[in-house]
């Protein structure tokens, strides 16, 4: 009797699950370029990275410049997870940008978190390039 509970909760907990997972598959492209570009960077999934983000993204810390450059597999700052609470930012009707609620990244040995900016490029055919990230932290 309890493994057939088992099983039902199983069931239910995953068919609760089914709708979040397919999400990302409907969310917006700038979105999902978004998504893209913090997993793989957080995850240092180079070949994924490339496929969102520009030749060079600048990161901006505060007053601080940094660069990423996926093709050389190289960043100077990490992106820390967790990550969450993505808007999409419009000017005149145009997407230019996604705001990040809650960014965590480190340099060095210092992490911070705090709200944060992705900057995209639309290319043409509708693709999104990430350009750059700002957080407002020191």
């Amino acid at each position: 009797m309890a493994s057939h509970r088992t099983r039902i909760l199983i069931l239910v907990a995953a068919s609760a699950l089914l709708p979040a997972l397919s999400v990302d598959a409907e969310a917006p492209q700038h979105v999902r370029t978004a998504h893209t570009f913090l997993m793989a960077w957080g995850n240092q999934r180079w070949d994924d990275l490339r496929t969102v983000a520009a030749e060079q993204v600048t990161v901006r810390v505060g007053d601080k410049v940094f660069t990423l450059e996926p093709a050389a597999q190289k960043s100077e700052v990490a992106l820390v997870f967790p990550f969450r609470g993505l808007s999409t930012i419009r000017a005149d009707g145009k997407v230019n940008g996604i705001t990040v609620e809650e960014l965590g990244l480190k340099v060095g040995d210092n992490e911070m978190r705090g709200p944060g900016t992705i900057m995209l490029k639309e290319q043409d055919g509708g693709e999104f390039r990430v350009i750059g990230v700002s957080t407002g932290a020191p």
